[in-house]
Parts: structure tokens; C-alpha cells; sequence
């Protein structure tokens, strides 16, 4: 399972040859490595070598055809760090001016992530005062930068703007990322999406579920460091998912389960096609185990999140699953976030604290509660 999303945005400078080494290194550290090139830095290295390191696309055009139509936001969704290495003086001065002309400037710019720069470039162009005052812009701003090294350059002298070791880089990366990722080191497993209990060989019975939440909860984890086991219920039943969870849940930190289980199930299955010409059909319906109160009944460490999805009475009926099922955190929403792409929630923890967040999106509202659960068990 890869790890956190790290975009390496490769401009267009003699050392771009290096960054390969750096991807490289970001994959056997197991991160997500994803290569953003600048027009220049593809006609220095073939962007097909960086494929082959990174296991990914490499993205290069900003209105790429037939791809995402705005390719720039969608790179650095789920980012979880942006290094720009090597960064040439010129691309150094268009992010710290904030222009967004090409995939990796408008890339950089939409990115809420970390970021860090490695400068590498002439040592005149380096000791520009206006390259300094752009470097210390972009500082102003929360950027980091890698010091370049003093030695040979391809220039021919001999002086300060070489390219640092990939150990250094390396180094910022993880120092940056353990600032911001508070859920290092802790496993979580998350559900999401529907189960499916089946009735015949093609019909079942169902819940209906986008599993956006889920998908959300997965990757504001991931942003916050953990090891995430996401399973999505949309394949399975109530009786799979229990068996999938339980092979997850000895290790795991805490497990939230976003999921809508089916809270009944046909009392019997069909091994043949039910025919559909009767005007009515009767199905005998059989209650399903109970996963959350199972698990949590379970629990030794682990931190037991659930969700309520209501009609009527949100905050009572959330308060009495709370307390029924001794859970650590129950998630009130209100039925109207049902497929849609926004919720308005409320987290409910048993020693009686409650907060309410107006309606947000939902990879916001995720967030929010990943948050919490970095403030109770990070």
C-alpha cells in the first residue's frame, strides 16, 4: 500500500537529470511519488524515464487533451507534500510571484500542502539579490527551501548552487511531513460505501450510499500520516465485511466506519433467478450482526468511530448509539447529505463534548474529523 502522495514538480535546469534519484528514493521509502514537468525540463529528461521510476503518469501539459480538463487541481488533491527539485531561478521567481503558466506553476499554486524548493542554478544567478528576494518571499509564505551545495557546477566553476544530495533532500521531506502528519505511525482502518446482501444469483438488497465520506475519511488519513486499510463495502455483505475488518482490527489504531450496512438481509437466498411475472413478491427479512457495536465490544486500543444518519431526532438518536454501543466518536448527520457532495455534521464523544460544523464539503468535513481523531488518539 503506497503512502503519502509526494508531488515532484521537475523544472527545466541541467541537475533535472537528478531528480530521478529522488523519485526513485521516495518510492523504496514507499511514497506515493507523482512527477510534474515543466516544458524545458522534458526536453533535458524524457518524462518516460521518470514513469518508469515513479509507477505513475508523468504530467507535463496543462490542457492535456482528453484528459482532466483541470488537471492542476486534480494532481494535488490528495498531496501530502510539493517539492520542486531542481528549481531553476525562473521558475523560482514565477511561484514567487504567484503566475500559473504551465501545469507545474498552476500546480504549485493550488497546492495546500507543504512545499518545499530545491534551488540549483549558477552561482551568479543564485547570489542575485533578486533570486534572494524571491526565495525569501516564497519563505514568507511557508515555502521551505534546500540550501544548494558549493561545489563544481556544469557551468565549469566552481561556487555555491549545486544540487544537494538526495540523502539532504530526503531529509526536509520527512522532517516537513512528521510537522504535519500527527497520525504517523498509526493504523486505521476505514469503511465506506453500501453493502450488498444478495436475494438471488442478481438481485440484492442494498443501502444507498455514494461512499464519498469514506473515500474522504481515506485520504485526509493518509494526509495526516496513517497507515490506511480503506475497504469498500460497495463488494461486500455484512457477513465479508466483518471478516475483512476482523483481519485488520488486532493492529489497527482505531477503525471508522463510514459505511451504510444493510440492517437486514434476505432470511434466505435464492440459488436461482427469482421470475418476476407475480404482481407481488413477499421477502422474509433477517436481521444482520450489528458490526459496530461488534467491534467495539471488541476493543482493546482501538478508537471506535461511527456515523448516524437521520431523519428525525439527529442529536438524541446519535447521543443513545454513542452510549449503546461505547463508542469513542459518533458523527451526526442529517439524512439530506445522502449523496450529496456536502455534509453538515456534528462529532459527539462520550466524555460529552460536541462540536457542530456548518455545512462543509465533504473532504472538509472529513477533515474535521480526522482532526478529532488526531486530537484524541495522534
Amino acid at each position: 500500500m503506497a503512502g503519502p502522495k509526494i508531488i515532484v514538480g521537475v523544472t527545466g535546469g541541467i541537475a533535472c537529470y537528478k531528480a530521478v534519484s529522488l523519485v526513485s528514493a521516495l518510492k523504496q521509502k514507499n511514497f506515493e511519488a507523482q512527477v510534474v514537468m515543466t516544458e524545458n525540463a522534458t526536453r533535458l529528461v524524457a518524462p518516460v524515464t521518470f514513469r518508469a521510476v515513479s509507477g505513475q503518469p508523468v504530467c507535463a501539459e496543462q490542457f492535456a487533451s482528453g484528459g482532466d480538463p483541470v488537471p492542476h487541481i486534480g494532481l494535488v488533491e490528495r498531496a501530502a507534500l510539493y517539492v520542486v527539485a531542481p528549481a531553476t531561478a525562473n521558475t523560482i521567481a514565477k511561484l514567487a510571484g504567484g503566475l500559473a503558466d504551465n501545469i507545474l506553476t498552476a500546480s504549485f499554486l493550488a497546492a495546500r500542502c507543504p512545499k518545499i524548493i530545491v534551488p540549483a542554478m549558477n552561482t551568479a544567478m543564485w547570489e542575485n539579490s533578486l533570486t534572494q528576494e524571491n526565495i525569501s518571499r516564497l519563505k514568507k509564505h511557508g515555502c521551505l527551501a534546500v540550501e544548494p551545495d558549493a561545489g563544481y557546477l556544469a557551468c565549469g566553476v566552481f561556487g555555491a548552487g549545486r544540487y544537494p544530495a538526495t540523502s539532504k533532500i530526503l531529509q526536509e521531506i520527512e522532517n516537513a511531513l512528521g510537522k504535519t502528519r500527527p497520525l504517523s505511525g498509526k493504523k486505521i482502518v476505514i469503511t465506506g460505501g453500501g453493502t450488498r446482501e444478495p436475494l438471488d444469483p442478481v438481485r440484492v438488497i442494498t443501502n444507498v450510499s455514494s461512499g464519498k465520506m469514506g473515500a474522504a475519511l481515506r485520504d485526509a488519513a493518509e494526509k495526516a500520516g496513517a497507515e490506511v486499510v480503506y475497504i469498500d463495502a460497495g463488494a461486500e455483505n455484512a457477513r465479508s465485511l466483518k471478516k475483512r475488518i476482523a483481519a485488520e482490527f488486532d493492529g489497527a489504531d482505531a477503525l471508522i466506519m463510514a459505511a451504510a450496512v444493510s440492517d437486514y438481509k434476505p432470511a434466505s437466498v435464492r440459488t436461482d433467478k427469482i421470475k418476476s411475472g407475480a404482481d407481488k413478491l413477499t421477502i422474509e427479512l433477517a436481521r444482520t450482526e450489528d458490526l459496530l457495536k461488534y467491534f467495539a465490544g471488541k476493543k482493546k486500543k482501538q478508537y471506535i468511530v461511527g456515523f448516524a444518519l437521520e431523519s428525525l431526532n439527529l442529536l438524541k438518536n446519535a447521543s443513545a448509539k454513542l452510549r449503546s454501543k461505547n463508542l469513542d466518536l459518533v458523527v451526526a448527520n442529517d439524512i439530506s447529505a445522502l449523496n450529496s457532495d456536502t455534509a453538515q455534521i456534528t462529532l459527539l464523544a462520550k466524555d460529552g463534548r460536541a462540536e457542530t460544523f456548518d455545512r462543509l464539503s465533504k473532504p472538509k468535513a472529513a477533515e474535521k474529523i480526522i482532526e478529532r481523531v488526531c486530537r484524541d488518539i495522534g
